[in-house]
């Protein structure tokens, strides 16, 4: 049967004009994320930025970075592996220090030039400038996307949709005459996309699917193997990503837990969230920064029908529409950016609106098809319609933005979307107790773990929570069932420590202190909190060991140089004592008791 194009090729643009274009999509993204200028850092962008790690980068921390996972600047261990958007953090505080300005300008720069790229891609594949153009605009407007480019920690999915494209574009440009520079460049870009987020991993797919569906080369029939050679070259990164991450990792797949039991409920999860992203993609006007969709408790449910009705009705289309190039390749790029995310294999979250930041380059290229095919008939009426429906992405997006401002307002909001999530209850309560607001904070707390019993991460900010408000021991009790609930979390025995230190129980606190090391050996604060708790146990030996094994004592722990020689005095080392103290006193300490101390310690005068 012959086929026919799902669009008309128009002549082809001139690369200056092309260029311009791209570059007035990108500046069009850029302007619509202008409020997050005006943002701070929220969410998990306390861990990522916030760290002290951060402040240095050199050759061994980049190659840690490429060494460890992505969280390895906290205490959650995970399955994700993302060094370069996280050396992109590292890069951002050499240039902007802790001003949450610079990061988001980051975001917003990624984004537009994402958005530059969907232009250029889908030019390059269908050659029909209006099609490319209405797909960008209705890409960078999109109101899905604002919690990947609000957000700084929502950069991941940028960077690898951006070099995910990039490769897109250099591998159907390699195809005419097997251009083997634009074949290279095209697996430099899928290698640097895998290394920003997992789910590149989804390309080769798209690859395959342009394969199948692009119209045959006009090159010479000798060099056609060669477009093959750099799809199997995606095939052999992919493979060599996996082994590496499963080498560094322990899986390649990831480490997460499930969220259901048995595989009735697994598979009804999985439609169900094809249905709510579906949902989310028509209808992206409802934002929510905390996920409201917990797993279907059975399988005949109307959130799974809904799913299963969606991917029928999917796979007829392209059973009928299979000519219609475009349209098919739009309906892939959706099913395969929401491959990873459908928990097939498990995920860290139910759901998340980031999560639909690759998938939506394929509906943006749906929307364009229909935009198009509207105008060939009533093409005032198309055009309307969609200025509107753009204007109205545009003004939701503006909007949205503001959600981020800061910890309280957005989790305020998403408690407001969602009254009965836990997690919104527990975010906002973390936040009001960073705000003095303890007595509130406490409620949102109780509140959530009311609504989930066995969240550990609620009770254990109940305990802190507590403690800060002299209910010592509640606080205690609340900590020490986070860790009965989450053994192997290294936050929560941290948490314990602290309280145990806090209350003078100084015994548990360095057993806890010290399997916080078993779990996390590079904790520098639970190595700190351990020579701590042997000091106050008179152990000045174990102590010595602790505070001498503390990097970066001179910035991050100085108070570390005073106790080191407090404890080498008490073991009648009393020349390192002196060297300790005056190096202490170096470091302009407040002239406090401690100071006067290490003024005695230094001259040898101390008891």
């Amino acid at each position: 049967m012959k086929t026919r194009p799902a669009v008309r090729a128009s002549r082809p643009w001139s690369p200056g004009r092309t260029s311009l274009v791209a570059l007035a999509v990108a500046l069009f993204a850029w302007l619509l994320y202008v409020p997050s200028l005006h943002n701070a850092f929220v969410w998990d962008d306390i861990i990522l930025i916030g760290n002290p790690e951060i402040r240095t980068l050199n050759a061994s921390v980049v190659q840690r970075l490429f060494t460890t996972n992505f969280w390895d600047v906290s205490d959650a261990t995970s399955g994700m592996y993302r060094p370069l958007t996280t050396l992109s953090y590292y890069v951002d505080y050499q240039l902007y220090g802790d001003n949450p300005v610079g990061f988001h300008q980051t975001n917003m720069i990624l984004n537009a030039a994402t958005c530059a790229a969907v232009f250029l891609v889908l030019l390059e594949m269908f050659a029909q400038p209006l099609l490319a153009l209405i797909a960008a605009a209705w890409f960078a407007a999109f109101p899905m996307h604002v919690e990947s480019v609000a957000w700084v920690s929502g950069r991941t999915d940028i960077v690898a949709t951006l070099f995910a494209l990039l490769a897109l574009w250099f591998y159907v440009r390699s195809r005419p005459y097997g251009r083997v520079g634009a074949g290279l460049a095209a697996l430099l870009c899928y290698a640097l996309a895998l290394l920003g987020k997992e789910v590149a991993v989804v390309l080769p797919g798209i690859a395959a699917t342009y394969e199948l569906i692009a119209p045959v080369d006009a090159g010479p029939p000798a060099r056609a193997p060669r477009r093959w050679a750099v799809f199997l070259g995606m095939c052999v990164l992919t493979v060599v990503y996996l082994v590496v991450r499963h080498s560094l990792l322990g899986s390649s797949l990831g480490a997460l837990p499930r969220f259901t039991h048995g595989l009735s409920q697994a598979v009804a999860l999985t439609f169900a969230i094809v249905a709510h992203h579906t949902y989310k993609l028509i209808y992206p006007f409802r934002l929510n920064p905390t996920s409201d969709f917990p797993p279907p408790v059975h399988f005949f449910n109307l959130d799974t029908m809904v799913g299963i009705a969606v991917v029928i009705l999917a796979v007829a289309s392209v059973i009928r529409w299979r000519q219609h190039r475009a349209f098919v390749f739009g309906l892939a790029v959706i099913a395969f950016g929401l491959a990873p995310v459908l928990h097939i294999v498990p995920a860290n979250a139910v759901m998340a609106e980031h999560f639909l930041y690759l998938p939506s380059f394929g509906y943006a290229l749906l929307v364009s098809l229909a935009v198009m095919y509207l105008a060939e008939r009533r093409r005032t009426v198309a055009l309307t319609a969609f200025g509107i429906a753009l204007l109205a992405c545009c003004v939701r997006t503006v909007t949205g933005t503001r959600v981020w401002k800061d910890d309280f307002i957005l989790f305020k909001k998403a408690v407001a979307m969602a009254p009965s999530n836990p997690t919104a209850h527990f975010d906002l309560g973390v936040s009001l107790g960073q705000r003095g607001r303890l007595e509130e904070a406490q409620a949102e707390l109780e509140h959530a773990t009311q609504l989930d019993p066995n969240y550990a991460d609620a009770w254990s900010a109940l305990g802190r929570t507590e403690n800060e408000l002299g209910r010592h021991v509640e606080g205690l009790e609340h900590c020490t069932r986070a860790v009965q609930l989450a053994p192997d979390d290294a936050r929560f025995v941290n948490d314990l420590g602290m309280m145990q230190f806090q209350t003078g129980h100084f015994a548990d606190a360095a057993h806890s202190f010290r399997r916080v090391l078993e779990l996390r050996p590079r904790h520098a604060y639970a190595r700190f909190n351990l020579g701590l708790a042997l000091y106050q146990q008179s152990d000045f030996e174990g102590a010595i060991e602790q505070f001498d094994a503390l990097p970066n004592k001179d910035r991050d722990f100085p108070k570390a140089w005073f106790f080191l020689a407090e404890c080498q005095m008490r073991t009648g080392n009393t020349t390192d004592a002196a060297a300790s103290a005056t190096h202490f006193l170096s470091l302009n300490p407040p002239d406090d008791a401690m100071a006067a101390q290490a003024r005695k310690i230094a001259a040898g005068t101390a008891q």
